[in-house]
């Protein structure tokens, strides 16, 4: 242990006492091999291993950031946050089938994280199982006590949105919003589909409805604010381009005005 502490502060001292010659990454790569080797030696605090594990994703090496959530995972299995991340990890590297055992490993441990549920989510889509997705989301949402759902029927009215069951995920949007009428985000997603859908006028009176929610109606709100203008804008260029594309209604003839149409042959 005192030749590890020795180490570590030798190491820092160089490190110190070079870094003004090195660029910013340079000096990360240093920081994070004195760390791994620390880490190899003994364990780091949490505080030093959330640096180091930090150092090493943005640096791009991802195997040994994969390798050091591996052993904190099994370290300490109930931490949903090293499972989470080491499923991504994996899942980003094409591995599926082991980033799904990652969060079979954690629903098993918090069925009820929802944090967990997205994840799992997430991978059942891209294994394209959406019909299932849509079946396992909707049974836990009507189990789910009313009032304390919002997070997993949003989720669950965003994949039904992708499926392009559209009004079935406005009937959640809607429902989501009689159930807590102080939260605006189900009549803002109802909003922007809505918007996609064309309807813009109905999309403009849900944004009213959300503004009220979130602030005093005299008082600026940027994101409500900003889509209403976008989005008044958009209608505006849709009118525009209609009515110029638009023929002009006219008599029937086909000439010019100043010419006199021609006479039937008898």
């Amino acid at each position: 242990m005192i030749a590890a502490a020795g180490l570590g502060w030798l190491s820092s001292r160089h490190l110190a006492h070079g870094s003004k010659s090195l660029s910013p990454r340079q000096q990360l790569e240093q920081q994070s091999t004195v760390l791994l080797t620390q880490q190899q030696q003994q364990d780091l605090s949490p505080q030093d291993q959330q640096k180091l594990l930090e150092q090493l994703l943005v640096l791009g090496r991802y195997p040994e950031a994969q390798a050091l959530l591996e052993d904190l995972a099994s370290k300490r299995p109930e931490t949903i946050l090293f499972g989470l991340m080491l499923a991504e990890l994996k899942r980003s590297n094409g591995e599926l089938q082991a980033a799904q055992n990652e969060i079979n490993r954690l629903l098993t441990l918090n069925p009820e994280n929802f944090e967990v549920i997205k994840m799992k989510t997430m991978l059942d889509l891209e294994a394209g199982h959406e019909r299932d997705v849509i079946t396992e989301l909707n049974t836990k949402f009507e189990n789910r006590e009313k009032g304390k759902r919002l997070p997993l029927g949003l989720l669950l009215a965003d994949v039904l949105r992708q499926a392009n069951q559209k009004e079935s995920a406005a009937k959640v949007y809607r429902l989501l919003a009689k159930e807590d009428l102080l939260d605006a985000r189900p009549l803002l997603a109802l909003a922007m589909l809505r918007q996609e859908q064309g309807k813009g006028q109905q999309a403009q009176r849900l944004l009213r409805e959300a503004r009220a929610r979130r602030t005093n109606s005299n008082e600026p709100d940027p994101l409500i604010d900003g889509l209403a203008s976008q989005w008044g804008l958009i209608s505006t260029r849709k009118e525009s381009s209609g009515s110029q594309s638009a023929p002009k209604a006219n008599s029937g003839l086909t000439t010019k005005p100043d010419q006199t149409p021609p006479r039937p042959k008898p």
